[in-house]
């Protein structure tokens, strides 16, 4: 593992432990120790099949993605790489997914430049999708409509702007004239081309219906992890509160959206009528079995790209 990864992980973790401790003094340790006494502890399995399930759907629409762009690479490797970039989870607003761009240039010479548009496609479908499943409860419960709103007014505007073409290489021609950024002209243009094509309404159409699907599997997850521990709240509204605490962790730029995605999620479930100590609980398990499990996915990911490279490179596959 490289070691700014193992460093950024472990700041992550110790963030973690800092503020899941604090999470435990405001709910009170006594109650948060009954909550997860309480919790029916089979049903974890069956929260994380669900979140696979999730990141098994986002494979299908990444593998849709690159070959858009004409990228050809076996489905193992591919599903390896994908997994690898699940580390990155605990980038800011996970565009440090972009790793996969690397790897796809280490193991198939696939410029990074050509590839990595695939990321921000990722991201903006995933975006709409996640916006798609928490619209009703918006609606619903007169409640994080202004967030909503504002990230669709964000993705709509970023959509218009890539597919102003002529706006768009006129920018770029205007941009390559700093020398500094003049050596890099290629690279814009390429990746460009790839955002461009990747960015089309008939491109994106299926790319978004795939990303529904998969996140809802996530609420899924998320809403089993509450129903274990005896919180009675509907799927609509756990949709909601998960959606919205997703969305305004990625939006605060910080790092997994550590802090603001717990707060988010415990606030509202508090909000809505959940004692502190379930809430609490609810929220450290939800974030185990998505971002932190995603995360421990991603470490296998890198381990096994490390063994794929290296048969590649004596000639065995």
């Amino acid at each position: 593992m490289p070691e700014h990864l193992r460093r950024n992980l472990l700041i992550g973790v110790a963030c973690s432990v800092a503020l899941y401790f604090a999470l435990g003094l405001y709910a009170d340790f006594d109650e948060l120790l009954q909550a997860f006494q309480g919790f029916t502890w089979y049903l974890l399995p069956v929260a994380l099949a669900c979140t696979l399930v999730n990141y098994l759907v986002r494979f299908v629409k990444w593998e849709y993605l690159i070959r858009v762009i004409d990228i050809r690479i076996p489905v193992v490797p591919s599903f390896v790489i994908f997994i690898s970039g699940l580390t990155m989870t605990i980038s800011p607003a996970k565009m440090g997914e972009v790793m996969k761009s690397f790897l796809l240039k280490d193991y198939g010479d696939v410029p990074v430049s050509h590839s990595s548009p695939v990321v921000v496609a990722e991201r903006a479908t995933d975006v709409m999708g996640i916006v798609i499943l928490g619209s009703a409860g918006s609606l619903a419960y007169a409640f994080g409509r202004e967030l909503m709103a504002v990230t669709v007014v964000m993705m709509t505007l970023f959509i218009i702007l890539v597919q102003t073409r002529s706006l768009c290489l006129r920018l770029i021609k205007l941009a390559e004239r700093i020398p500094f950024i003049r050596r890099f002209a290629e690279h814009f243009e390429k990746f460009y081309e790839s955002a461009y094509v990747l960015l089309k309404v008939r491109r994106l159409l299926p790319s978004v219906v795939l990303s529904t699907i998969g996140w809802f599997f996530e609420c899924l997850a998320a809403y089993i992890c509450l129903r274990g521990l005896g919180v009675d709240l509907s799927l609509m509204l756990v949709t909601f509160i998960f959606v919205f605490a997703s969305l305004a962790g990625a939006l605060s730029m910080i790092p997994g959206g550590l802090g603001v995605a717990e707060g988010s999620m415990t606030g509202l479930m508090v909000s809505n009528g959940v004692d502190r100590g379930d809430a609490v609980a609810g929220t450290i398990l939800i974030r185990l079995v998505t971002f932190w499990f995603a995360i421990l996915l991603g470490l296998i990911g890198i381990s096994l790209y490390g063994t794929l490279a290296r048969k590649k490179e004596n000639g065995w596959t």
